[in-house]
């Protein structure tokens, strides 16, 4: 049934809200086309309607709550039709969102716009969830046994995404590996073929209990084998943590989604972690939505970095047996380098980018005058603007006092996610936002993060980010379903008021890096604290230790903020070439009043004569805090730039300069109200990953029929095009002698299984030229095309030879591949074999 039909039935009382919701939810699994897409966004707005229905019947949601949802669903699927007690509601009600009560219960809306706001047609693109030209769905590659066996999938979403997964089956033992695929382009696959596919215990870190829960529960319906899957997290039962632990200490669990609190402060999943990487059990680390650690330090969890110390240690211990994984969407050149310093292996880093700019987004930008002018266009967005929808602000008072506003004009169901949201209340608040609980969130930057919401339409910023990357990562989480979403930027501008939003975001860039005064104040604070352990050039310091420069009262008070900053200036050392970092270790001090929480880290001094004397630590540390300050400031000069001259350069530029691995995209800016639409590659790997693999060693009998050649003929008596039948058996001899790679015509790429990667013509010839590795361990090339079709392929199978990776053509001896019309037979320097003797 579709959205409409369903919302009839449970409009008469033919299904009641479960069952309807049962059956909205079957439109969202095929998303293959638009028409599905655009379906399951009306399924969607339904399945919310009757989340807002029953909450009103319980009284969680306001009469303003529901007519603001109705005015969206009206909107979306046209007039409808409604229960005499909400019909009731509306008429009461409605005026004010501009619903129309008609005869016979109907319900209708005037599509009031802001007169703000133009042009009128992205908010109409929007409600119409307009298919965009510009847009384009990935276009599926085909699978093979890997993929099949380990999950339910038969083909990749995309060829990029084919190649980050072989990329990271095939990444040498202590190499990190930074994957970049576009939002919704299956990042979490590559997790989920790693742990299932190697030996050993691939360990996911994520940055929310939220994202855990989602991974995991997605690797457990994906995978055919997720009897060894678990998910260790704070509020879970001792039953579960029993269990987990015990699959740990028996090697049997094989992934392990978690986070860096829980290992580092469960003492005993530590211990066994550890232990893990010493024995070789903990064979993958994986880093999710990486771009998100380098703006957690100083503001947000220092434990992400933290983890950064304990993973060295495992990679130390383990003698570089371990493997590390860094998973994002686009990624800025600063990010990368942060997450290398973390997280990288010297000489030992590739990447797989295929960063892209969201096609989704049109920007709308209205200056505020004063803040009383920014709080109302807001609160007339949230009411004219389509959703659900997530409004940004600066801190958790505005969010706050924003909310407070909102229930004066009658909304109740409008929750509030910032940093100082309880672990209780994030969780409540984010598994309501996937269920379709509430319309709008107001929030400051804590909320969004891996947060899979595909339907959000709007993201409103009543303040100006600090920096460009924030505000694109924060539009970004709209539109994930690939349909029309808005961003309305509202910055409140004012040239004498030093608290308008641009000011404050300055301020907030100044916070983030020490200056070099207190970062010397800070390090000798550490390290004449009484509860330091200083062992000749080695030391254990305490990131609870105060700065002098603290009153007896804000020390004994000093708690999350004052260890990050003490964390981040350890970073900073060991980043300047000053320290190395050891190890580190969570302490709960109960006994202190009040109680602390803080690390200890053991580190090496590498340069003890200067880290001893502050003229000569201050004088070292002036101009690498100078290049980091400078770094930082690059993000906010751009954001300030955009805000005092929206209109100089189209948005899709800026975006472009701020990740330049991606392509210019604009679907409408201030700058450029007709957006434009860009050609992109067909292939998106934006640059070739620096990974170089050695000539895998060949099966016994593959080593025999080849002897010291690189390249050999398998005869085939007959010319033509090959059957499926035919190409099958070569696929199966091919697995049997190892082979890593099958490269076949694309008419028959959808019937082939292999296990390996398998590859059409195009995709080869792409593959050949910017990711060789992946033919390491030799690949079979299916000849039966055309003269001119053969001549590419055996030209660009010469390409291998610079690497010496083995080469086996299937084909007729007498098919012609170079000028002259010589023969394959003539050309090559490998023996030719029947296919018996393969």
């Amino acid at each position: 049934m579709d959205s409409k039909e369903v919302l009839q039935q449970y409009i008469v009382g033919a299904m009641k809200s479960q069952s309807a919701i049962a059956e909205l939810e079957k439109n969202l699994v095929d998303t293959s086309d638009f028409l599905k897409i655009q379906e399951a966004a009306r399924s969607r707005y339904v399945i919310g309607f009757i989340r807002r229905v029953v909450q009103f019947k319980r009284e969680e949601a306001s009469a303003k709550d529901i007519c603001l949802n109705i005015r969206d669903l009206i909107l979306v699927l046209g007039r409808v039709k409604l229960t005499e007690k909400l019909y009731t509601v509306v008429k009461e009600y409605g005026t004010e969102f501009d619903l129309v009560c008609e005869n016979d219960l109907q319900v209708s809306c005037l599509h009031h716009i802001p007169e703000w706001l133009e042009p009128h047609q992205y908010i109409k693109d929007v409600y119409a969830l307009r298919h965009d030209d510009g847009i384009e769905l990935e276009t599926e590659s085909s699978g093979d046994a890997i993929l099949a066996t380990h999950t339910g999938f038969n083909a990749y979403k995309s060829f990029e995404q084919k190649v980050a997964v072989h990329t990271a089956l095939n990444l040498p033992n202590g190499h990190t590996l930074l994957i970049s695929l576009p939002t919704g382009g299956g990042k979490s696959l590559v997790t989920q073929l790693l742990a299932s596919s190697s030996d050993g215990l691939t360990v996911v870190i994520v940055p929310t209990v939220a994202l855990a829960l989602d991974q995991y529960y997605a690797a457990q319906q994906n995978l055919t084998n997720a009897t060894e899957i678990y998910c260790y997290r704070g509020e879970q039962s001792e039953i579960e943590r029993v269990e987990i632990i015990k699959a740990l200490k028996d090697k049997k669990a094989r992934m392990l989604f978690t986070s860096p609190e829980a290992i580092l402060k469960n003492s005993e999943l530590h211990r066994i972690l550890d232990n893990a990487a010493k024995s070789h059990y903990l064979t993958n680390v994986v880093v999710d939505e990486a771009h998100v650690v380098p703006d957690w330090g100083v503001f947000f969890r220092p434990d992400f970095q933290i983890f950064s110390i304990l993973l060295k240690k495992w990679k130390y211990e383990s003698e570089g047996f371990i493997r590390t994984f860094l998973l994002s969407a686009t990624l800025s050149d600063d990010v990368v380098d942060t997450l290398f310093a973390l997280f990288g292996s010297d000489g030992k880093n590739a990447q797989v980018r295929c960063d892209a700019l969201r096609q989704e987004p049109r920007f709308y930008f209205h200056s505020a005058k004063s803040r009383k002018e920014q709080v109302d266009k807001t609160i007339e967005a949230i009411k004219l603007l389509p959703k659900p929808m997530v409004v940004y602000v600066l801190e958790p008072r505005e969010a706050k006092e924003l909310q407070k506003k909102l229930r004066e004009f009658g909304y109740k169901n409008i929750p509030v996610f910032t940093g100082e949201t309880t672990e209780t209340d994030r969780n409540t608040i984010l598994t309501g936002w996937k269920n379709h609980d509430f319309d709008v969130v107001i929030a400051t930057s804590a909320f969004g993060i891996g947060v899979d919401k595909p339907d959000v339409r709007t993201i409103v910023h009543a303040c100006c980010p600090e920096n460009l990357s924030r505000f694109y990562q924060e539009v970004g989480r709209g539109g994930r379903d690939r349909l029309p979403s808005l961003s309305l930027f509202i910055p409140y501008q004012s040239r004498y008021d030093s608290d308008g939003d641009v000011r404050r975001a300055l301020g907030l860039v100044s916070k983030r890096v020490l200056t070099v005064d207190r970062a010397v104040i800070r390090w000798k604070g550490m390290l004449s604290n009484p509860a330091a352990m200083i062992d000749s050039d080695e030391c254990v310091l305490n990131t609870s230790a105060t700065p002098s420069t603290m009153t007896v009262e804000e020390a004994e008070y000093a708690g999350n903020r004052n260890v990050a900053w003490n964390v981040n200036l350890l970073l900073f050392l060991h980043r300047t070439g000053f320290i190395d970092l050891l190890d580190a270790n969570y302490v709960f001090d109960k006994k202190s009043n009040p109680p602390k929480k803080y690390y200890t880290v053991t580190i090496k001094l590498l340069q003890p004569d200067i880290l001893s004397d502050d003229d000569s630590l201050t004088a070292a540390l002036t101009e690498p805090r100078a290049r980091e300050y400078e770094a930082q400031m690059v993000g906010y000069r751009i954001m300030s730039e955009l805000v005092s001259s929206p209109k100089a350069l189209c948005w899709g530029r800026v975006f472009r300069h701020l990740f330049p691995l991606s392509r210019e995209v604009c679907n409408g800016c201030p700058a450029d109200p007709e957006g434009r639409i860009t050609s992109d590659d067909t292939y998106k790997l934006r640059t070739d990953p620096e990974i170089k693999l050695p000539t895998a060693p060949p099966a016994p009998r593959l080593g025999r029929n080849m002897g010291s050649f690189n390249e050999m003929i398998i005869s085939r008596p007959s010319t033509g095009p090959c059957s499926t039948e035919e190409v099958a058996v070569i696929a199966e001899k091919a697995y049997q002698n190892n082979i890593g790679a099958f490269v076949v015509p694309s008419r028959l790429a959808d019937e082939i299984v292999y296990n390996g990667i398998l590859l059409n013509y195009e995709e080869f010839y792409y593959a050949v030229v910017h990711c060789p590795y992946l033919f390491a361990k030799g690949v079979v090339c299916i000849f039966d095309g055309d003269t001119a079709t053969n001549f590419t392929l055996y030209k660009n199978l010469g390409k291998l030879d610079a690497f010496g990776y083995r080469k086996i053509l299937y084909c007729n001896e007498n098919t012609i591949v170079a000028n002259g019309g010589k023969t394959i037979r003539e050309y090559s320097d490998g023996y030719p074999i029947p296919i018996q003797k393969f």
